[in-house]
């Protein structure tokens, strides 16, 4: 075995626990210890469901597995192993492939490590003996996944008794926080206990994220280029398209890893485009999108989204059906039946994705967002999420201005698109609003630039792309034209504002030309 110098001093800090530890029979540890009778503690101690999910985890790591050793110091960390011998044989198996590149610790390098440490002889045998015992545990990978997550399970579990049992000291007795400021009465009871809520969500929906020598990788960086460029031979986008022709040429397809903002004053189509952009990922490009309300409701959304489908040339319904009419039940006999046929087609057509519309509760954070949507992605993968919108998101911490804290969710969101699902990413998309100087300036000057985000920074700093979008003040009528620009576009070039009609009943964009360019539909459309 090498000689590890390093090491030394290194497990002399870990200080390994001198309390007594359950005596080591002859033959063995108690029952209790061995990872195949964890359920059946005998005569011994019963050990805890978290303990029987750390020897099962350990007992599939040891059997010289590395990559499950990375994996579980990507999610795991000490907090989540309640044994002290099971919680420092984690550790020691870290401090060992730090310096041996990622080989696992063997018994004899155990043993080794525990004499330079000082450790007598009966703490020594005590960890020979566990070791062997989770050696000798049969745990293959799948045991391993489903410890791993049953460990972060416990864990927030456990940090959630112990934010609410925090909460309750501070509401009937007052509690020191880390700085020695004294926490005291309901407002501060119940901050403390959403900020540590909001830390649980967050630990909790911690994933992979890639990495690699891309000198490796060569052939994945072709096979991407040649993804893309059959794509675009074939007129599609990689990304996720508006179903605006003008726009999306500009853009060319939101990416995963986006963060995307839609810029513009009150009613001045925000929350259409987030309609139509959902509409068209939904049904002309066959993918799935979850759309997140905080300003409206979720029948609102889904009301406005039949509207939108209602315009497919295939219904032949002048103007498509007012969603205002479907609101207010009021719709003549021949338009109930134009209904169906819409409602079924969007609903059943098999070549469309998902739509999933969820109705965000009041004081939600992006901790609890990005929470909700992996659990999302366990029914089926996302490949667009809209937020409408994200300046009525609770932010996690609170900052000393309104300015700091929308910052700090603009940054928590593109953190969001660029991690999630293992690091694949997703697009994100929400709109922002511009207060009523920029609107004024845009006024004045026919079009918003980038300094409509001064509000906040962050807005042009964070977002990959910016687009704006400028109607009339004070429009009254249903269909209204409107300028739509490029404000900001990372990986492409910025445009001069497009011409555009905006019919608000339906949320239909159009350019005012032929109406069989607006709703080309690759795939058709169920039989009627």
């Amino acid at each position: 075995m090498p000689v590890l110098p390093v090491v030394v001093p290194t497990v002399q800090r870990l200080r390994l626990p001198r309390q007594r530890l359950d005596p080591v029979p002859r033959h063995g540890l108690p029952r209790s210890r061995h990872p195949r009778r964890c359920a059946a503690a005998g005569t011994g101690r019963r050990v805890s469901t978290a303990n029987q999910h750390a020897e099962r985890l350990l007992s599939a790591i040891i059997p010289d597995r590395g990559d499950l050793l990375e994996r579980a110091l990507r999610h795991l960390s000490t907090e989540h192993f309640p044994d002290p011998v099971l919680r420092n044989i984690f550790t020691l198996l870290e401090r060992y492939a730090e310096v041996t590149a990622g080989r696992i610790l063997t018994r004899d390098a155990l043993g080794d490590l525990l004499r330079r440490g000082r450790a007598d002889a009966g703490k020594l045998a005590q960890y020979i003996e566990v070791f062997d015992l989770l050696a000798q545990g049969v745990a293959d990978e799948a045991d391993f996944l489903w410890s791993l997550e049953q460990l972060r399970e416990l864990a927030a579990e456990r940090a959630t008794h112990e934010a609410l049992t925090a909460g309750m000291q501070i509401l009937t007795r007052g509690l020191d926080d880390d700085s020695g400021t004294t926490l005291t009465g309901h407002l501060q009871a119940r901050s403390h206990v959403m900020q540590r809520f909001a830390q649980v969500d967050r630990d909790l929906s911690m994933q992979e994220a890639p990495e690699g020598d891309m000198r490796a990788e060569g052939d994945d960086i072709l096979a991407d280029y040649a993804t893309r460029k059959s794509a675009r031979a074939h007129g599609r986008s990689v990304g996720v398209e508006f179903g605006i022709p003008l726009l999306d040429a500009k853009i060319n397809g939101a990416q995963p890893g986006d963060l995307g903002l839609i810029l513009g004053f009150t009613s001045e189509g925000k929350s259409g485009l987030c309609v139509q952009l959902a509409w068209n990922v939904t049904t002309r490009q066959g993918k799935n999108v979850v759309f997140l309300t905080t300003e409206t409701l979720r029948s609102q959304i889904r009301r406005r989204l039949v509207a939108r489908h209602s315009c497919v040339e295939h219904f032949g319904i002048d103007g498509g059906i007012n969603s205002r009419l479907i609101k207010d039940g009021t719709l003549s006999p021949t338009q109930e039946q134009q209904l169906a046929a819409v409602v079924k087609d969007f609903t059943h057509n098999p070549g469309y994705g998902r739509c999933y519309i969820v109705q965000v509760p009041r004081a939600a954070t992006i901790g609890y967002i990005e929470s909700k949507l992996i659990r999302i992605a366990r029914m089926f993968p996302i490949d667009l999420v809209i937020m409408d919108y994200l300046a009525l998101l609770r932010p996690e911490k609170r900052r000393n201005s309104d300015r700091e804290e929308l910052g700090g969710i603009l940054k928590e969101a593109k953190q969001l698109a660029t991690t999630f699902a293992d690091g694949t990413g997703v697009p994100f998309v929400s709109p922002w609003q511009v207060n009523r100087v920029a609107r004024d300036q845009a006024e004045r000057t026919g079009y918003y630039t980038s300094q409509a985000t001064s509000e906040t920074a962050e807005a042009s700093n964070s977002a990959d792309w910016i687009v704006s979008l400028l109607a009339p003040l004070d429009n009254a009528n249903r269909v209204c034209a409107i300028k739509m620009q490029a404000l900001k576009n990372r990986d492409g070039e910025r445009c001069a504002p497009l011409d555009l009609q905006l019919d608000y009943a339906t949320s239909r964009f159009f350019t005012g030309e032929a109406r069989g360019d607006d709703f080309f539909f690759d795939g058709g459309l169920l039989p009627g």
